[in-house]
């Protein structure tokens, strides 16, 4: 390279001289010399000749690296099992890297989401890679920014690997017995239930591989992989169904809570996660499997039936204890409740405010995110006699009156989301949670002590139950017994729903404390002007998915009791299994209020929408949604919960 080099600029040197001579000659002589003419042409052919040869050999040095490029980047795609694929701006296949011809995938000239579909969010840019299976190989493929590139990378082996691994993953599980208290039991229903229930759900398990062992009467521990997992999955847990269905035909309440856990090596910490998921599931009333996988979400499945009662006397009173205990060791309390409070709510809020003074302690209900009308207008009918007892504080005030040793309460709520006083909730005191809503699986608040009962009519009947283990002395005014009352009333639709032995042993204990059922049931009766939007509401109603009704009042500001109470009546219409309102609160804020008539569980269904509620009563409140998105979500869950139930059907084990 150096010698062709050199020669050119000879060549060019020995050129541009000759062409000086020339020149100069031609002045001087004013003729043209005929030898140097001859020379300075060939020294021109010459150095043309020198170019071409230099173009020449730098080809091929340049092919030659080229071709060992190519080669190498050959062998290492080839070596790497990497595929590449080009299309054009139509999406249409133009070329395909060897390895493709190799596995015999010519698919030159056709369109890249005709041949695979799964590759539409990778080209359209919200996904980095996409996993593909293409006969029976898994290829990560990934694309080339501003360039219409693929590259198909083959991951068969590290995704069977990992598929192994992950199959043989631990997974633990608990299983209880719900409501089986073999004291509480005859010989009879005992037999009954082992023989019908026990027998069927430990053949169940088995012939899926699950090895298990009895912890006691009523509880079992599953150990699994995920690969069994899976199985039981797909199976949708069909021994919920079987026992539910034995638990009717034999007059037993038992249904069964499981909780399974996975994602971690640990099996301490799994059988920790199992423990305390399982304590979820019963919580929300059992009848249900909750799966959790460490650090995300829990899912739940099935929890059809309604809660059943499931805290014995004896629990209340170790509650009631421990809930003594704290205040005691409190300076005051402080009460907060939910958003526009209502009845059940008050009366709550009333009965822990009064287990406080039976301690000598100050309280103080917070009432800063409003007070439903009807009830708003109890408590100014009873304002001097409540003011005389109780002390109403808004929020700001509630701070004030707090120190590091007040108790926080939260009743007939337990997310910060819906509270009337979130700034308290976000203190670091203790807090005692006492609700009867189906419990969320990840509370937004740190609770010291929670006493979530599914099972309970109302969050009133659960404090009023505690009143016997606190103090005899406590001193209950006509005006409190009545208010207390009406949270029964209302929350158990006049103890329609929702209602046993010890729902109506609370009432008849407000009744002694001089609570009178006529004049309640005359405070609770609704004006002219609401029993006439209650029915428009009603008349809006239009009949969804055959048994189902929806009132669309999204344009409407409309109060939630009646929208409650439009649901309860839409509800009772024949073949009518449920019911939702949609309305309005006002400050774009939108709410929908569900019923059923037991049938269905819409409790699942606004769990779905980010509410709550029982499996006959629950509702969702949203703010800054589009009204439309609202009701499209909320028909694609009753979608969704109309397949489960149809697959659930059909999963039925004999």
């Amino acid at each position: 390279m150096k010698k062709i080099n050199k020669l050119i600029v000879v060549a060019l040197s020995f050129a541009l001289i000759m062409a000086a001579g020339l020149v100069l000659d031609f002045i001087i002589y004013q003729k043209p010399n005929t030898l140097a003419l001859t020379i300075f042409i060939v020294a021109l052919i010459m150095i043309v000749a020198l170019f071409i040869m230099f173009g020449n050999y730098h080809k091929a040095v340049a092919d030659d690296v080229i071709n060992s490029l190519n080669s190498s980047m050959t062998d290492a795609l080839r070596v790497g099992e990497i595929g590449i694929l080009v299309y054009n701006e139509d999406y249409e296949i133009t070329w395909l890297s060897s390895m493709f011809n190799e596995k015999h995938l010519n698919r030159v000239g056709e369109k890249v989401l005709v041949w695979l579909p799964e590759l539409q969010d990778l080209l359209s840019g919200k996904v980095k890679n996409v996993t593909v299976v293409i006969n029976d190989e898994k290829y990560q493929v990934s694309k080339k920014e501003e360039a219409y590139a693929l590259f198909f990378n083959d991951i068969s082996r590290e995704y069977d690997l990992s598929e192994t691994l992950k199959n043989k993953a631990y997974v633990l599980g608990l299983v209880n017995f719900d409501n089986f208290d073999e004291a509480s039991l005859s010989e009879d229903e005992i037999a009954y239930i082992n023989t019908n229930i026990k027998v069927p759900v430990l053949e169940y398990f088995k012939s899926f591989g699950v090895v298990y062992k009895t912890l006691r009467n009523n509880r079992l521990q599953l150990i699994l992989n995920n690969q069994i997992y899976q199985k039981l999955l797909d199976d949708r847990f069909s021994i919920l169904k079987k026992v539910r269905r034995e638990s009717k035909a034999g007059d037993v309440d038992v249904t069964l809570s499981i909780s399974l856990t996975y994602g971690s090596d640990d099996l301490s910490e799994l059988d920790e996660a199992a423990s305390a998921l399982l304590e979820i599931a019963e919580t929300r009333g059992g009848d249900q499997v909750a799966v959790r996988e460490l650090g995300k979400e829990a899912v739940f499945y099935g929890g059809s039936s309604e809660a059943k009662e499931r805290q014995s006397r004896v629990k209340v009173r170790v509650v009631a204890n421990t809930i003594r205990r704290m205040m005691q060791e409190a300076s005051n309390v402080i009460i907060v409740g939910h958003k526009d409070a209502d009845a059940d709510c008050i009366g709550a809020a009333i009965a822990t405010s009064l287990l406080a003074k039976s301690l000598k302690k100050d309280a103080y209900i917070c009432l800063s995110g409003g007070v439903e009308s009807m009830i708003n207008e109890v408590l100014l009918k009873y304002d001097s006699t409540l003011k005389k007892k109780h002390n109403f504080v808004n929020e700001f005030q509630a701070v004030n009156y707090m120190n590091k040793d007040s108790l926080i309460v939260m009743v007939d709520h337990h997310s910060k989301a819906t509270s009337n006083a979130p700034s308290i909730l976000e203190e670091d005191n203790d807090l005692i949670i006492i609700d009867h809503h189906r419990r969320k699986a990840d509370l937004d608040v740190d609770a010291s002590f929670l006493y979530i009962e599914a099972g309970a009519s109302s969050a009133t009947e659960m404090v009023v139950e505690m009143f016997p283990y606190f103090n005899r002395g406590i001193n209950v005014e006509t005006e409190e017994a009545n208010i207390m009352y009406i949270g029964l009333l209302i929350d158990t639709n006049h103890f329609r729903n929702r209602s046993d032995s010890r729902t109506f042993d609370v009432a008849k204990n407000l009744k002694q404390y001089g609570a009178s059922n006529q004049e309640c049931e005359l405070m609770i009766e609704e004006p002219y002007d609401m029993s006439v939007k209650r029915y428009e509401i009603i008349a809006a109603g239009k009949r969804v998915f055959d048994n189902f009704m929806i009132a669309d009042m999204r344009n409407d500001v409309i109060t939630r009791s009646i929208a409650s109470q439009a649901a309860d009546m839409m509800v009772a219409i024949k073949e009518i299994q449920a019911s939702f309102v949609i309305f309005s609160l006002g400050k774009n804020e939108y709410a929908i209020s569900a019923r059923s008539d037991g049938s269905i569980n819409v409790q699942v269904i606004m769990e779905k929408l980010g509410g709550g509620g029982h499996m006959t009563a629950a509702g969702l409140q949203v703010k800054d949604k589009d009204p439309d998105l609202l009701y499209g979500e909320l028909i694609d869950s009753l979608k969704e919960y109309l397949e489960s139930v149809e697959e659930d059907e059909s999963n039925t084990v004999e």
